[in-house]
């Protein structure tokens, strides 16, 4: 209804009244959307008039108090200032407004995305306020055009509104809003005196008091004379005599409506998200519970590889051996890449790591477990509750920050691994070129660290870094350096060099071989291969 052509009328009829011969002493914008014009008295030095470019929601408002902001401020410097405002008008069927100065005239063209305001003089335009949307039929629209200072009554063909097909008024009327043709069917169904009636509604618009209120129906903040009948539903009505406070009201309401429906939004999504990740965590874990501590079954292994050693050979990628406990044949997976003395160490390092790594999913599972239930209390509060001020509470809780982004998602045909170190930061290693190269450069974020060992084949290794501000503690470091030594060919030195740099140093050059990448700087830790006493793996796809 804001926006309506028959309300803009009356802000520009009532306005006229008021700014009519008054002083411009400054034009000015400290906001892409927002243009203003300094026009002070003596009662109030710092009023303004406001003209919003804003195509969700335009609007012309004086401010009575409005500070001029110190820093970010761009002055206008088309128009030779002082000048006074001769008179403000609207064409006669067009959302396109007139604001006389003595030399220049503005216009403010209300049309979608690109509403704007041009400074005209002498038949030119000689400047806009947002660059780059300019209307090139401008000059004929103003000319095509009587503008004027009074409320403006249509007439309308009866016929053309026979069984309210609106995509037939909207073609013959485009400047009747949806609002005035619902309000007309409400009062005029059976269409005999139809013009009367819609004149009527046309004076209750100019001239009765208007209502600001939030719609639950609509789930809007909406703003219409309070003898409209074509709303239901209506919460916390406040009624005004004139335009200007009318609308001071409601943008104060409309954007706290809008902060509220934003912030219910962002609290939802971080929720969702947040659950199906711990569920998914829970469920990896539980899993991997649910096999038990199998330590012995990979000590049995390599034992048996180490008697039968004789008959494995680089290449082959399984193996049938007889268990001497039972009697029974084994299937043992081999990597084909390994050596028999590789295939051998790897089973003893998997007992050895399999029963810390048994023990501290475990653990996290309880943790896991302990946070999806907070999450789940949470939810069932954001759920129940009834003012801004609790939503702003559970949004401080979740520590939702307005520039809280979607992390990358991780390419499905990535296969990585995934350790969690002192329960808190997140490493991830791809286990071929192929995931390499997408952990690298697909998952990694700027800000990630990025791991290698220096100068031999291994695995990606990112830390993630979900606050840069915090920092990363410098254990936490060597840990993830740890990770990248002991999954590489330097896993069974006593030391072992590993480059490190930030995700956004890392590059691929078009050719590169799979698993190659670029390092623009470096940083080298020297450390032992092993998987730290803090590292838990959550999963190894």
């Amino acid at each position: 209804m804001l926006r309506n052509y028959y309300y803009l009328n009356r802000s520009v009829t009532e306005l006229n009244k008021v700014l009519r011969d008054v002083l411009v002493t400054e034009i000015f914008s400290q906001d892409k959307n927002l243009l203003l014009l300094s026009i002070p008295t003596e009662e109030f030095p710092y009023r303004h008039l406001v003209i919003s470019t804003d195509p969700s929601l335009p609007y012309l408002l004086v401010k009575k108090d409005h500070r001029k902001a110190r820093k970010n401020v761009i002055e206008i410097t088309t128009v030779q200032l002082p000048e006074i405002i001769d008179s403000i008008s609207i064409a006669e069927n067009d959302r396109l407004i007139q604001i006389n100065l003595d030399k220049v005239t503005l216009y403010f063209s209300m049309m979608g995305g690109k509403t704007n305001v041009y400074f005209v003089s002498d038949g030119k335009i000689i400047d806009q306020f947002k660059k780059g949307k300019t209307e090139n039929d401008l000059l004929s629209r103003i000319a095509k055009h009587d503008f004027i200072s009074e409320s403006i009554y249509h007439k309308i063909d009866k016929n053309i509104f026979i069984g309210f097909d609106m995509k037939k008024i909207r073609t013959a009327y485009s400047f009747i809003s949806k609002e005035i043709k619902n309000e007309l069917y409400i009062r005029n169904k059976n269409f005999d005196e139809l013009e009367k009636d819609f004149h009527t509604i046309l004076s209750e618009i100019y001239n009765n008091d208007i209502k600001v209120f939030y719609n639950r129906s609509e789930d809007k903040v909406r703003f219409a004379p309070v003898s409209f009948k074509s709303f239901d539903e209506i919460d916390n009505a406040e009624t005004f005599t004139n335009f200007n406070s009318a609308l001071v009201n409601f943008i104060s309401k409309f954007y706290t409506h809008n902060t509220i429906d934003k912030t219910e939004k962002e609290i939802s999504k971080f929720l969702t998200r947040e659950l199906e990740k711990l569920s998914s965590k829970l469920n990896n874990l539980r899993g991997r519970i649910e096999m038990g501590e199998r330590s012995d079954e990979f000590y049995n292994l390599a034992n048996l590889l180490s008697i039968n050693r004789s008959e494995l050979e680089k290449g082959i990628d399984k193996i049938t051996l007889q268990d001497i406990s039972d009697g029974k044949d084994v299937v043992i997976k081999l990597n084909p890449k390994h050596s028999p003395q590789e295939s051998i160490d790897y089973y003893f390092n998997k007992a050895r790591d399999e029963k810390i790594n048994f023990e501290k999913s475990m653990m996290l599972f309880k943790e896991t477990e302990k946070k999806y239930n907070r999450f789940l209390e949470i939810k069932d509060r954001f759920e129940k509750a009834g003012n801004k001020e609790e939503l702003f509470k559970i949004k401080d809780e979740l520590r939702i920050t307005n520039k809280n982004k979607e992390k990358k998602k991780v390419n499905v045909d990535a296969k990585l691994k995934e350790y969690l170190l002192d329960d808190k930061y997140t490493v991830l290693i791809g286990r071929d070129s192929k995931s390499n190269d997408l952990l690298s450069t697909k998952i990694a974020k700027q800000n990630d660290y990025w791991f290698h060992a220096r100068g031999l084949p291994g695995s990606h290794v990112v830390l993630r870094v979900d606050k840069p501000k915090e920092g990363i503690p410098k254990n936490i470091l060597k840990n993830a350096a740890q990770l990248a030594a002991y999954h590489s060919k330097a896993k069974t030195a006593k030391l072992a060099p590993v480059s490190y740099t930030f995700g956004k140093y890392v590059r691929k050059k078009k050719g590169m071989d799979p698993g190659k990448v670029l390092l623009m700087k470096e940083n080298v830790l020297l450390v032992r291969p092993e998987i730290p006493k803090n590292a838990v793996l959550v999963t190894d796809e």
